[in-house]
């Protein structure tokens, strides 16, 4: 599926962000800000705080940069999306062993939905992406599936799913390690099935 293209408007805008307009750069804001917290930074966190933190860090971050910004076809999206990747890869770089348990479920995630190149693209993306966790959830453990779900996915508190799962706090770190390996274990082997079907019917 091709990106759709941006419209003029949203050309005139950059231009005007890139000259130093604070009204046009605010316009952008608003714009993106929304999908790339819900749609791209949530998603690889796991955590709105950190993922909020990681929205400011990104638009400083296309503030500082946007003069040498140079337009392109499908817009400024995929350029704001990757920055804001980048930006919560170095988060989850620096953070702590749960974050980066987080983070090894997110590379998962991403390596499932593949790459979206328009803010439609992306939306749509993202309801292929859930149906696909949703298969994979299934072929696995209840109780690691319930624990992905509750804790990666309704982005619950530690304590929110100890409890449903009725265990201690200190256990459920180790039920979602282990859920998270299994997790990655049932991607692979789905990509295996995927490579050999695709074999059987590809000469």
């Amino acid at each position: 599926m091709g990106a759709s293209s941006p419209s003029p408007d949203e050309a005139r805008l950059v231009a005007r962000a890139k000259a130093g307009d604070r009204a046009a750069f605010a316009t952008l804001y608003r714009t993106y800000a929304p999908l790339l917290f819900a749609h791209v930074l949530v998603p690889i966190l796991g955590d709105r705080d950190d993922a909020h933190d990681c929205l400011r860090e990104t638009f400083l971050a296309a503030h500082r940069a946007l003069p040498e910004y140079t337009w392109r076809d499908g817009g400024i999206f995929p350029w704001l999306r990757t920055l804001a990747k980048n930006k919560a890869r170095d988060h989850l770089r620096a953070a702590g062993r749960r974050a980066r348990l987080r983070g090894a479920f997110a590379v998962e995630l991403e390596a499932l939905g593949g790459k979206a190149d328009s803010v439609a693209e992306l939306e749509l993306q993202r309801a292929r992406l859930r149906e696909q966790i949703e298969q994979i959830l299934a072929t696995l453990h209840p109780r690691y599936a319930t624990v992905l779900r509750l804790r990666l996915l309704e982005e619950r508190s530690r304590e929110e799913c100890a409890a449903a799962l009725e265990i201690k706090v200190g256990t459920l770190d180790v039920v979602l390690f282990r859920a998270c390996q299994a997790f990655r274990k049932a991607c692979e082997a789905a990509d295996r099935t995927l490579q050999a079907d695709l074999r059987s019917v590809v000469p």
